[in-house]
Formats: C-alpha cells, sequence, structure tokens
C-alpha cells in the first residue's frame, strides 16, 4: 500500500465519528465484513435510543426513591425493565413439545384424488 493510499485511509477514518467507528470495530469483530454503510447508521440509531430511554428510566427510578443521582441499581432496574418490554425470549423447549404432542394428536385428513390444486385444510 503506497504513502498516498495510507493518507487517504486515515483522512477517511477521521471523517467518521467515534462512535460510529466503534459499531464498524464491533462488527468486524464478530466477522462481518461485508455490509451496507446504513447498517452503520441503523446500530447508532438504535444504541442511542436504547441507551437514553434506559437512562431515562433509571432517572425517573431514582426521583421516586428521592435520590439526587442515579445509581448502579437505578440503570440495572432499568436495563431489566427494557429487556422485558422489548425484547422477547421463545417459549422453552418443553412446552413446545407439548403443544405439538397435542396437536399432532389429530391425524392428517386423507388426500381426495381428484383434479386441481391441493390446498391444505
Amino acid at each position: 500500500m503506497s504513502e498516498k493510499d495510507k493518507s487517504k485511509g486515515n483522512t477517511q477514518s477521521k471523517h467518521i465519528p467515534k462512535d460510529a467507528q466503534v459499531i464498524m470495530s464491533i462488527m468486524k469483530e464478530v466477522g462481518i465484513t461485508d455490509y451496507e454503510p446504513r447498517v452503520v447508521n441503523q446500530l447508532l440509531e438504535f444504541t442511542y435510543r436504547y441507551v437514553t430511554s434506559v437512562l431515562d428510566d433509571a432517572r425517573v427510578f431514582a426521583n421516586h426513591a428521592k435520590k439526587k443521582t442515579i445509581d448502579l441499581d437505578d440503570v440495572r432496574l432499568s436495563v431489566q425493565m427494557q429487556l422485558d418490554k422489548s425484547f422477547t425470549s421463545p417459549p422453552p423447549r418443553e412446552v413446545l413439545l407439548e403443544l405439538a404432542r397435542v396437536k399432532n394428536v389429530n391425524p392428517l385428513p386423507l388426500i381426495k384424488p381428484h383434479c386441481g390444486l391441493r390446498l391444505p385444510p
């Protein structure tokens, strides 16, 4: 790589905000190398919105507890509330197996021999 190319890369990275560089570095570390530039903006927007929401809720919890500053417990409670509200986890495997067992007790109807497209019942 020539000196000109190196300086061009350094100049280009100087125009990218520090937070965007961090997002790009994280993506590189997990093996994501091919992405559109808009992905970085979307991840930044999500991160800013999430952190702002967590800190706003933590401030509400601290005010409710009549504290002047936000502490770690306020942030932990806020993060837990965000997880419960925004992100869902799949049901346990045992629950899904039981639902499948109950549903699969009934056999499928027999296929009628006639012309035309066969659609599920």
